[in-house]
């Protein structure tokens, strides 16, 4: 749910940001750099446009698109601002195909790079936290053959190809010296590590801080000291 409307809060925000009247606070925020995700679904989003010269003006580095939005990516063409783009889980049993996984690239990657920064492809989204085993199936090959149809383009060095887990993967999270995964997913993620390791590709995870706090407020600090006091509310 919090993807859906990322972008309408991110505007509030703004708005409540050049509300106040210290300009301290202003000059702090356009010195961070840091990324969000960019969520569309929602009603009276702005246009891709605006979006990016927004994010530019606050010096977003970096933005997780759930798809490979051509409008998005041609938004952004010529900035800074570098992509991990999504392949939906809808894809994966095609993404078996090497063939077709190619196909996916040269039309939804390549056109877009000599202008846009796409550092990363998520091959499916928090696919071992649901119930689909034969999707879990398609996983590993479906990233397989994402990695080298861009071997095969010579992207794989530009590209990676990685995939986003739940923290429900997770069989003891807390504290985090202690985390381990859960034992009836081994079968997948031991493979998935090998890839990882092999392709020197990021390990995701969907953290969602906010509900590790709901659910254990008395163990996990807010964080509100971490902020810096110029975006404190003392």
């Amino acid at each position: 749910m919090a993807s859906c409307y990322t972008t309408t809060v991110l505007f509030r925000i703004i708005l409540v940001l050049l509300g106040l009247s210290d300009s301290a606070v202003l000059l702090h925020v356009q010195s961070l750099s840091f990324g969000i995700n960019y969520g569309q679904i929602a009603n009276n989003l702005p246009s891709p446009s605006r979006v990016s010269v927004l994010l530019q003006s606050l010096n977003v580095s970096r933005v997780k698109l759930y798809d490979a939005d051509p409008n998005v990516l041609q938004a952004f063409a010529n900035s800074d601002v570098d992509f991990i783009i999504g392949l939906g889980n809808e894809y994966l049993p095609n993404m078996t195909d090497p063939l077709k996984a190619q196909n996916w690239i040269q039309q939804h990657v390549t056109p877009y790079l000599s202008q846009t920064k796409i550092s990363c492809i998520l091959v499916g989204n928090e696919i071992l936290s649901g119930n689909d085993t034969q999707l879990m199936s398609y996983l590993l090959t479906a990233m397989q053959s994402v990695y080298t149809a861009l071997v095969n383009l010579g992207l794989s060095k530009q590209v990676a190809v990685t995939t986003a887990h739940s923290l429900t993967i997770l069989g003891n999270s807390y504290p985090p010296s202690a985390g381990t995964f859960r034992e009836d997913l081994a079968q997948y993620i031991q493979p998935l590590l090998n890839f990882h390791s092999q392709t020197k590709a990021p390990f995701l995870i969907n953290a969602y801080p906010y509900f590790a706090y709901k659910g254990s407020p008395d163990q996990i600090s807010f964080g509100v000291r971490a902020l810096p006091a110029q975006l404190r509310h003392e």
